[in-house]
């Protein structure tokens, strides 16, 4: 099972995406109660769909490191960015099951703006399927 990374420094963040393929990211503030609501469900997401040094579930918390936020264009919380290789980078959920606050282009979800399960859940499910070893997969 794996754990959400808080992240605490730019170092701290650069680690993180050296090491793991796919990082989702929840941008998030002490002072936001949408932030501190969905917070339950993304930690049981990355219980479930984490991968071991494939992917890392993390949270950033806007106040402490300002830089990575805007480094994003992250302007509304919370917010669940996802990296691949160290990049900003949409997968294919299926747009056409998801809810408003998803952002889409050319058909792929790499941001999610606002606190949905619905959405958390078809990306975090995707991602698993592609961070997961393939060699698994294919037993199963």
């Amino acid at each position: 099972m794996a754990e959400i990374h808080s992240i605490h420094s730019l170092d701290e963040f650069e680690k993180l995406k050296a090491s793991h393929k796919y990082i989702l990211i929840d941008f998030w503030a002490d002072w936001c109660p949408p932030c501190k609501a969905i917070a339950p469900f993304y930690a049981n997401l990355a219980k479930k769909h984490g991968v071991p040094d494939s992917l890392a579930f993390a949270k950033v918390d806007i106040e402490e490191i300002p830089e990575i936020s805007k480094t994003y264009g992250i302007t509304s919380l919370p917010s669940f960015l996802v990296l691949q290789d160290g990049e900003p980078q949409g997968v294919d959920v299926g747009a056409q099951q998801l809810g408003g606050g998803a952002v889409v282009a050319d058909g792929k979800v790499g941001l999610i703006r606002g606190a949905d399960p619905k959405n958390l859940t078809l990306l975090a499910t995707k991602l698993n399927e592609l961070a997961a070893p393939k060699e698994a997969a294919e037993t199963s």
